[in-house]
C-alpha cells in the first residue's frame, strides 16, 4: 500500500548496501569523460608509475546506490514519480585516493536517509553514503547526495532553517578554466558510471524534460569542476583533496562550454586557515554569449573544495 505520510523516524532506520567493481578501464574511461586529455598518461595510461583516478570517481559507487535507493522510494514517500526527482546538492570528502590496483577493485557502499525536509512545492531527501574498499575494510570516502523531489507531501518531513549562502567574492577570479562539451562526452560519462538517463543522450527524451537538446549529467558537471580546480592549485595531485560541497543550480546543455571561475578564500598568511586546509570557493557558469542573449547561467553554485596544505598520510578505519 502506497503511502500518505513520510514517517521519518521508521525511514532512517533503513539501511542499503551495494557492491560495485571496477578496472583500470573505467578509471581511464571515467577520467576521459570529465575532460582529461588523453595525452594526461599519469590518467590514460595503465602502467604509468603515478596512474590515478580523480576523488569524483566516487560517482560511480554514488551512482549504484542511488538506483537502488530511488527503486524503493515509493516504499516511503507519498505521491512518488521518479521524474520528479532531481540531484540538487552534493558533499564529496576523500579519506585516501581510489585504490589503483591490478586486475580491479570492489568497493563496498553502505547508506542510510539522513533527514527529509518538507519545502513546500516538494521535499528534499538527504542521503549519506559511505565507501569502503571491500578487500581492505579501508575507507575510501563519503558522499551526502540531496534530492529535491517535487510534489511530495511535506507531512511527516523536519523543518530546519535554510543553511546560509556561500559568498563569492566581489574580486575577479583567481583563476578560470574552461571545457567545451560534447554529445560523445555525455555518451562515455553515461557508459562509464551507468547513469541510463535518456535526457542525457537522446533529444526526444530530452524534450519531454523540457530542454530543447541533451543535458550533462550534473555529476558529469561537478567532475569537470573539481578536476579544474585540483589541476589549477595542486598541480593535479588528488591526494591533496579533502571534499567539496555544492550546489547543482541549472543543468548544461550539451554543446555549452563551461567555466569554472575559482577564489582562494583568505583566512591568513598565504592564502591558508591555520587548520593546514585551502578553501576554495568556486561556480561554474555558462557565459551568456552562448546562450542567444541570455544572461549567464550559474550551473555548480554555492561550491566549495577544501585541499589539505600538504600530502596527508594514509587514513585507516
Amino acid at each position: 500500500m502506497a503511502p500518505t505520510t513520510i514517517d521519518l523516524p521508521a525511514i532512517k532506520q533503513r539501511t542499503w548496501a551495494s557492491d560495485l567493481s571496477y578496472t583500470p578501464t573505467n578509471i581511464v574511461s571515467y577520467n576521459i569523460s570529465i575532460g582529461v586529455d588523453g595525452f594526461h598518461l599519469s590518467r590514460c595510461w595503465e602502467d604509468h608509475p603515478s596512474f590515478h583516478v580523480l576523488p569524483t570517481f566516487a560517482s560511480l559507487a554514488v551512482v549504484d546506490m542511488m538506483g537502488k535507493i530511488t527503486r524503493s522510494m515509493p516504499d516511503f514517500l507519498p505521491n512518488f514519480k521518479s521524474y520528479n526527482h532531481v540531484h540538487g546538492e552534493h558533499y564529496l570528502e576523500q579519506y585516501q585516493p581510489f585504490p589503483v590496483k591490478f586486475p580491479g577493485t570492489t568497493l563496498r557502499s553502505t547508506a542510510q536517509i539522513l533527514d527529509i525536509v518538507d519545502r513546500g512545492k516538494g521535499v528534499t531527501v538527504q542521503i549519506g553514503i559511505t565507501t569502503f574498499d571491500k578487500a581492505t575494510g579501508e575507507k575510501i570516502c563519503y558522499n551526502e547526495w540531496t534530492s529535491f523531489i517535487r510534489h511530495v507531501p511535506g507531512k511527516g518531513a523536519s523543518r530546519p532553517p535554510a543553511a546560509p549562502a556561500v559568498k563569492v567574492p566581489t574580486r575577479d577570479a583567481d583563476a578560470t578554466a574552461s571545457h567545451k562539451t560534447t554529445q560523445t562526452q555525455s555518451a562515455l560519462y553515461r557508459a562509464t558510471t551507468a547513469e541510463w538517463n535518456p535526457m542525457h543522450i537522446n533529444p526526444a527524451h530530452a524534450k519531454e524534460g523540457g530542454f530543447h537538446a541533451p543535458i550533462l549529467s550534473g555529476t558529469c558537471t561537478v567532475g569537470m569542476g573539481v578536476r579544474h580546480i585540483i589541476d589549477t592549485f595542486v598541480e593535479g595531485d588528488v591526494s591533496r583533496f579533502k571534499s567539496v560541497k555544492l550546489r547543482l543550480s541549472a543543468p548544461v546543455i550539451i554543446g555549452e562550454n563551461v567555466q569554472t571561475e575559482m577564489w582562494v578564500v583568505s583566512t591568513g598568511a598565504k592564502e591558508q586557515s591555520s587548520n593546514g586546509v585551502m578553501r576554495i570557493v568556486y561556480r561554474q557558469v555558462v557565459k551568456a554569449d552562448e546562450l542567444a542573449g541570455s544572461t549567464d547561467k550559474v550551473v555548480i553554485s554555492n561550491a566549495v573544495v577544501e585541499l589539505w596544505d600538504d600530502k596527508p598520510a594514509k587514513s585507516k578505519i
